[in-house]
């Protein structure tokens, strides 16, 4: 059998030589591809234009985000400011509340001794009146009771006063309560500094109003009308630091007189 017969050679002839040559010369290296070129920079890095791009959007969301907290750190702050300074007109409006429910009126020699008087002073943004009554004690102890804190001893009523101490030499500061011993001392009234209590050193005003009548008064002498003010409207200013500002705030409340309510008559 004969055998099979074999093909012809066929072989890849080589290139040319200077055939490389002539693609670069005629443009067609890959390494000059000028798109070969934009993807190779894309690979290596950010282009300048990115990195000012993406600083600028870093830098607003930094700056919103220290303004969110920036705004909820100053609410936070202005609330607890707030309560501070209800706190100090709280305790101030509660101790005239406890005495003006005690307060009544009392025959005296001279009627004057013993009125009710209200006196308005200072200016309308910066009121600084005062109110002097007799009102009945909470508490009498005996003298050799030293137990009892806050009492007046000597009788079951005494005269009270009510002002805002401005002197610096003064021990005492802001909205003070002056209550002494006697009720009518021998030789007139005689200012101890142990009958004085400061009730809210932070009260840099205060202001009294009285109803009867169907009307507001902003003065009130009992010598004259010969009666109590149906209620009183006690507002009080209260003096605060809110980021190195000072901060006033008033706070207002209404208080009856029980002894003075002979009709069921209210203040709008």
């Amino acid at each position: 059998m004969a055998g099979a017969a074999s093909g012809p050679d066929v072989r890849a002839d080589p290139p040319p030589e200077g055939a490389d040559h002539d693609e670069r010369d005629h443009g067609n290296d890959p390494r000059d591809d000028p798109q070969r070129d934009d993807a190779a920079m894309k690979r290596k890095g950010f282009t300048l234009l990115e990195l000012i791009v993406a600083t600028t959007i870093f830098t607003i969301v930094i700056a919103a985000a220290y303004s969110l907290f920036d705004s909820a750190r100053s609410v936070t702050t202005r609330a607890e400011l707030r309560a501070q300074l209800f706190q100090s007109a709280r305790a101030a409006l509660q101790a005239i509340e406890e005495d003006l429910r005690g307060a009544v009126m009392v025959a005296s020699p001279t009627p004057t001794d013993l009125a009710f008087i209200g006196t308005s002073s200072g200016s309308e943004t910066q009121p600084l009146d005062r109110l002097e009554f007799v009102a009945v004690n909470r508490h009498t102890a005996s003298p050799y009771d030293i137990n009892v804190v806050d009492v007046v001893r000597g009788g079951d009523v005494s005269r009270v006063y009510y002002w805002i101490e401005q002197d610096e030499t003064r021990k005492v500061h802001g909205l003070v309560r002056e209550r002494p011993k006697e009720l009518l001392p021998p030789g007139g009234v005689v200012r101890r500094e142990e009958d004085v209590v400061e009730l809210a050193q932070d009260v840099v005003h205060v202001n009294f109003r009285y109803y009867d009548a169907g009307e507001w008064r902003d003065t009130w002498d009992s010598s004259q009308v010969r009666r109590l003010p149906k209620a009183v409207e006690v507002t009080v200013i209260v003096r605060g630091e809110w980021r190195d500002e000072k901060v006033l705030e008033p706070f207002t409340a209404r208080f009856y007189l029980p002894v003075a309510a002979e009709t069921p008559e209210r203040p709008p």
